[in-house]
């Protein structure tokens, strides 16, 4: 066990943050060293394993008094432990009054609902969103938005803050904080989550046990505005930032501004606007300038950023049921290839699918498999040379319904190349490998090498490193506000030889963007001739991704589709913009990497011919899985986009054909052989295994699909796909 004290004379209370925390033992096995931090005031303490450690971004909860004591209590035998202690924050902010009459008529009020944000001292509240998350005022998410207590005491005689235990206190998630940073009246506002306490392990709404439900803002007429919060104070005292309310007339409700003549003062930014007549909250206070004859002002909930970040929430705002997946980069050409995912929270049962598609058209789903942990797992179908594999993860939420992965699925979604991937360039930026950076004009924010600062005073920094190998690319990695402000910053590869042609690029990247509006981004592009030539745009990332780091993969042939001519001159460059008006852009780049694409094994099928349209307006097809190898013996045909629930043969023959049939096109030349009789799937599919064991290796055989439709505009009552031309080989 390790003990020492923390002490800063005359502080009223007291905060750590630490430059390094290693808890030794083993946190999954129980055996993991606890950092335990105790108030010499009031005896208040916070326990903290290695886990909680992240979370709360090695920093302690709010303790009262000037002194503290630190403790490491280890198991016997466990591994070395180390904390290095960095800062210790104390004293308490002032903010300015606005008050809408000669007199402060709050009172004191204890709504369970609402919290006192920390450092900066402004309000938040909880609300009945799927995860029970939070709002407050933009301009309150930044660096002062770490932590948000609840049921919070007076403060002393002197007005200093007092605090309450650890067991409510909250650590935000920076990972689901969207906001606008504060845009003025009516345009300013905030949403984010916290993890459950790591005292009690409850979330804030299960411990407060009440939110705030939301609704437009009402029209002016004979509506009253509640105003509850933590505002500055000062008579007396002791009521300096605790919980005060007041009721007073609404006096604007236009677009989503929403003004009323309801007493504030500093510390009330963030605070619910609540509609005294209902108890609906209908905006956020954010702003003051009230008087007997004007309002203080808030941002509605009818704000359309805020009624997009609440539809599209982040970290532990996604319905408390999150996918985390690792997805596979390349498929093994002919074989199944097992992908698994972690569920944190209570999917419905059968509800956990993976979905896919290898040729465009319909996504098929597979049940993914219970494997105990919240782990589940499926295969994916075995994928030819020539597919392109497109897939992405779903499951139902008992209470708040669709939960994807990734985020925007089924427009955005996971890719992968069929073939075998051998590098050609990857940098984790731990030497110097010859990047370039450029200043195109922007006064901070250039392109630098190293290790992540992580300032706990600036809240869009990455934590750490995409890969854990400990350096990374960022926009100015230094203390302080350090984004990109006032132009553009660039950051050029060295020379990449691609010149074996087939090769795809990928990358992690970072993007905290508070301009949402596209005009800040990060674009990527290529060239051909060392940078001498004309550079090609082959990425554009223009999304927030909060603390975030994200992947994204180029393909050869989304390369080859831009134009790109791969040489022994290869560059790419990434820049990134602060355009006006100015906000926040943060950038990094990490686990940067090129590689050539091969697939072995027989020619890919060829497609060919013209399919015959289906009553339901498809244009059916044949695909194939596996690989034409008479050694191999896996080959399949399929058949996609036909009617559903309806009979369906593959047929093949030893020539081409283009002859006018049933309405459509043979295109296989009689005689011809069958397969059995199928019936096709709710997406109009069905698969033939072919056995190709007694084939001759040169031989070609052509391959068509032929389903039944009753509703047939030509009046024969089939369908017909396209075909497919198959080349033999050992």
């Amino acid at each position: 066990m390790v003990s020492f004290p923390v002490l800063v004379h005359g502080s009223d209370w007291l905060r750590l943050y630490f430059d390094e925390v290693h808890l030794g033992g083993d946190l999954l096995a129980g055996t993991g060293a606890i950092l335990r931090v105790t108030s010499w005031e009031d005896g208040a303490v916070q326990e903290l394993d290695a886990r909680h450690c992240r979370q709360w971004q090695n920093s302690s909860a709010y303790f009262n008094g000037d002194a503290v004591q630190v403790e490491i209590v280890a198991h016997p035998g466990t591994s070395p432990s180390r904390l290095v202690l960095r800062d210790v924050d104390c004293g308490v902010p002032g903010m300015p009054e606005s008050q809408c009459g000669p007199n402060d008529d709050r009172v004191l009020s204890y709504d369970v609902r609402a919290g006192r944000q920390m450092p900066t001292g402004c309000t938040g509240w909880i609300i009945d969103d799927c995860a029970k998350c939070m709002l407050t005022a933009g301009h309150c998410a930044g660096s002062g938005l770490q932590v948000i207590e609840f049921n919070v005491p007076l403060s002393s005689s002197g007005g200093s803050l007092n605090h309450p235990p650890p067991s409510d206190q909250y650590s935000v998630d920076t990972a689901s904080l969207q906001g606008n940073g504060g845009q003025g009246v009516g345009d300013d506002w905030a949403y984010y989550g916290t993890f459950p306490n790591s005292t009690t392990g409850l979330t804030a709404f299960q411990a407060q046990g009440a939110a705030f439900s939301l609704t437009n803002p009402p029209p002016v007429s004979g509506n009253d505005i509640r105003i509850t919060g933590f505002g500055t104070d000062n008579t007396p005292p002791s009521h300096n930032q605790v919980q005060q309310t007041h009721v007073g007339p609404m006096v604007t409700s236009s677009g989503s501004l929403v003004q009323y003549q309801t007493d504030t003062t500093g510390g009330n930014s963030g605070s619910p606007v609540i509609w005294e007549q209902t108890g609906l909250a209908v905006g956020i206070h954010t702003h003051g300038g009230c008087s007997a004859t004007s309002g203080n002002s808030g941002t509605g909930i009818n704000h359309s950023g805020l009624q997009n970040a609440l539809a599209n929430p982040t970290g532990v705002c996604l319905a408390g049921t999150t996918i985390t997946s690792n997805p596979p980069a390349a498929l093994v050409p002919g074989v199944a290839t097992p992908v698994s995912i972690a569920v944190s929270g209570n999917p419905v049962a059968g509800s956990v699918q993976l979905h896919y598609r290898y040729q465009g058209g319909t996504y098929a789903a597979i049940v993914m498999s219970p494997q105990g942990g919240g782990t589940y797992a499926a295969d994916l179908p075995p994928a030819a040379c020539g597919d392109n594999p497109e897939f992405y993860f779903s499951l139902q939420d008992a209470q708040c319904g669709l939960v994807v992965d990734p985020s925007g699925a089924p427009t955005i979604v996971y890719t992968a190349i069929v073939g075998t991937l051998t590098t050609i360039f990857h940098d984790d930026f731990q030497t110097n490998q010859g990047w370039t950076a450029q200043n195109l004009g922007a006064s901070t924010g250039d392109w630098e090498r190293g290790v992540p600062v992580n300032d706990p005073s600036w809240a869009y920094d990455p934590i750490s490193d995409y890969d854990g190998s400990g350096q990374c690319y960022l926009t100015e990695n230094a203390t302080g506000n350090t984004d990109v402000d006032g132009g553009a910053v660039r950051l050029t590869s060295p020379i990449i030889d691609m010149s074996g042609g087939a090769a795809q690029i990928s990358y992690a990247y970072y993007l905290y963007l508070t301009d949402a509006s596209g005009i800040d981004m990060i674009l990527v592009e290529i060239n051909s001739s060392g940078g001498a030539g004309s550079w090609i745009e082959i990425a554009r990332h223009t999304t927030n991704g909060n603390t975030s780091w994200r992947t994204h993969a180029i393909t050869a042939a989304e390369l080859q589709a831009a134009g790109v001519s791969f040489t022994a001159n290869m560059q790419v460059r990434f820049t990134t913009n602060d355009d006006d008006p100015q906000s926040i852009n943060e950038s990094g780049l990490d686990a940067f990497d090129v590689s050539a694409v091969s697939c072995g094994g027989c020619p890919d099928p060829v497609s060919y011919c013209t399919a015959k349209l289906t009553s339901n307006l498809t244009l059916p097809y044949i695909g194939f899985v596996g690989d034409a190898s008479i050694g191999t013996n896996d080959f399949k045909v399929n058949i996609s986009d036909m009617i559903p629930g309806k009979a369906a043969i593959v047929f093949w023959g030893t020539a081409p054909n283009n002859l006018s049939f049933q309405g459509g096109v043979l295109c296989v030349l009689p005689p011809v052989q069958r397969m059995p009789v199928k019936v096709l799937d709710g997406s109009g599919f069905a698969e033939w295994t072919i056995d190709i064991s007694g084939k001759t290796s040169g031989n070609v055989e052509y391959f068509q699909g032929w389903g039944r439709d009753k509703l047939d505009l030509s009046g024969y009552g089939t369908s017909l796909s396209d075909a497919l031309e198959v080349t033999y080989c050992d």
